[in-house]
């Protein structure tokens, strides 16, 4: 302990001497750890965060999958027939985006809404904070106009008032009854064409889609997997029931010309289809910002091979006075940690205020925005970085200098030695390799942009 304790001072010592190659050193790990950590961030929030529903894993949309391609809108009358004959599901739960005019309550106003089933609620497994959501028989077509509220719009137009429960509201000149409303923190995730926020749900009656219409495909389909059933046992069944309404409807199931592929389903998770448009870019993202942290990394081990022939001298003496080679690398090393821990330090500041701005932006075509931020997750992937950043940057500088020969240490012209040609061998490769790396991510973001 009081060696560790001792090469701490030292380590310290040596970097306060040298206040230039410190901040360098600093800054370029901050920005090479900060942008892996603010990407990492988006990643996180975007697509490994479950969603906020009871079982995430259980909730699928089911698409009509045509000819040629790989999902598209259903008719009413094909969800009844998945939904009486399926043997996978649970419930099924028709959607519709839609947008209507609050009018009544202060200034009229355009309100994104949803038209769903009454079964739309319980196949996320949410509650409403106030009242209740639809029933049953509400979603027929002569069903009583009901409408559930969004907790924003509640306390935006209704200034949170508990007794907004059985009030009228106008919605495109017509009279609904007001049952509930949603928790604070419900989102309703199911279009994945949209990220703009719903501010209320109205029944989907199938006053506009008569039941027995085929031809009309323009629904979505929510479902909830049985809890010992698997996507692909559920893909399965719906394949067999589309096969068997294209024999019944052929004319509604018809194949283009010339195409062999026949009608079928499509059965995915809600979160898998919901991130499916960003999830390649934002994954290709953090491999390009890893080639930084790679690019900062072998930047640093050059930096650190030069500090190290510096005091090429001192870390001969101390191993003449008996320092083995373990406790050099271990000296040396902890330059390293210290200039890391710095480095990640100020890059964790890098990634929130880059994160602030994303977020801030608002990029149309990310959804969840709102779930990304700096959780234990992301300071755990930052913590594991950092570490691998130490043995990436200071390894190499400490095996090479921590085999000292005292004779050569002591000569002029130090760089013409044995040491310092190995030296300047392996900044010579470090050199390559950071060219190398650059060109790879300059090409990446040359045909990104292309």
């Amino acid at each position: 302990m009081g060696n560790l304790i001792h090469d701490v001072r030292v380590s310290l010592r040596s970097l306060r001497r040298r206040p230039g190659f410190t901040v360098v050193v600093v800054l370029t790990l901050a920005l090479g750890i900060g942008a892996p950590t603010a990407i990492f961030s988006l990643v996180n929030g975007v697509i490994l965060r479950p969603l906020p529903y009871a079982d995430p894993g259980r909730v699928v949309l089911v698409w009509e999958r045509p000819p040629g391609r790989t999902r598209f809108a259903v008719s009413p009358a094909n969800f009844l027939d998945w939904r009486q004959q399926n043997q996978v599901f649970e419930d099924m739960a028709l959607m519709s985006g839609a947008t209507v005019n609050l009018t009544g309550t202060d200034e009229p106003e355009r309100i994104r809404a949803r038209r769903v089933s009454a079964s739309f609620f319980p196949i996320l497994g949410v509650q409403p904070t106030l009242g209740r959501t639809f029933l049953p028989q509400e979603d027929q077509a002569d069903g009583e106009p009901v409408v559930v509220l969004s907790d924003g719009l509640w306390r935006r137009r209704f200034g949170s008032d508990p007794g907004v429960i059985g009030r009228t509201v106008s919605l495109d000149r017509q009279s609904y009854t007001v049952i509930g409303v949603m928790s604070r923190g419900f989102q309703d995730l199911t279009d994945i064409y949209s990220t703009e926020e719903v501010g209320l749900w109205l029944t989907y009656p199938f006053a506009n889609d008569p039941p027995t219409e085929r031809d009309s495909r323009r629904l979505s389909v929510l479902a909830r997997l049985k809890p010992d059933v698997s996507l692909e046992r559920a893909q399965a069944d719906m394949d067999a029931i589309v096969r068997r309404l294209a024999e019944a409807y052929p004319e509604s199931f018809g194949r283009p010309h010339g195409s062999q592929e026949a009608w079928g389903a499509r059965v995915s998770l809600l979160q898998r289809d919901l991130v499916e448009e960003v999830r390649g870019s934002l994954l290709v993202l953090l491999g390009a910002v890893g080639l930084v942290l790679l690019i900062a990394c072998v930047n640093v081990a050059n930096l650190l091979l030069v500090h190290a022939a510096q005091n090429h001298r001192e870390i001969a003496i101390r191993a003449a006075l008996g320092a083995g080679r373990r406790r050099l690398v271990r000296h040396l090393l902890e330059q390293s940690l210290f200039l890391t821990l710095l480095g990640a330090a100020l890059g964790l500041l890098f990634a929130r205020w880059a994160v602030t701005l994303i977020v801030a932006l608002n990029p149309a075509s990310v959804p969840r925005l709102d779930q990304v931020g700096i959780d234990g997750r992301v300071l755990g992937f930052t913590l594991l970085i950092s570490m691998l950043t130490v043995l990436a940057v200071g390894l190499v500088p400490a095996l090479q200098a921590s085999k000292p020969t005292l004779t050569d240490a002591l000569k002029e012209g130090e760089a013409r030695t044995g040491a310092g040609l190995r030296r300047r061998r392996v900044q010579e490769v470090l050199v390559v390799a950071e060219i190398a790396l650059v060109l790879v991510l300059l090409v990446g973001a040359a045909l990104m942009l292309n």
